[in-house]
């Protein structure tokens, strides 16, 4: 299954969640948008989680990786920073993890 494929369907659950008024949740939305003279524009910070959930009043960074994905050494960094500020950030690879993670934190 393909990060974006496994992406997808961890935004359906958020979006169901949401609307139960559980949490609160965006993409983060990082990324490169083709420029009029062929270069690239970067979008968003470089090693942020690509969901951002606010759930019981904590920030819970979401990285959405393959079965055999791994954090980039920017997104180690980006990470621990978070959770020194109080945060927590997550690998997760499926709905199932989300699911996991939410039920042990009492979100769900």
């Amino acid at each position: 299954m393909s990060e974006k494929s496994i992406q997808k369907a961890i935004i359906e659950y958020l979006i169901y969640l949401k609307n139960q008024g559980k949490l609160f949740f965006f993409r983060s939305g990082a990324g490169a948008i083709r420029t009029e003279t062929g270069g690239y524009f970067k979008t968003g910070a470089p090693g942020v989680p690509d969901i951002c959930v606010i759930a019981n009043g904590k920030y819970i960074g979401l990285e959405i990786k393959t079965a055999k994905g791994h954090l980039t050494p920017i997104q180690e960094l980006v990470h621990h920073e978070i959770e020194l500020a109080g945060g927590l950030c997550v690998v997760v690879r499926s709905v199932d993890d989300v699911r996991s993670l939410f039920k042990d934190m009492d979100i769900i």
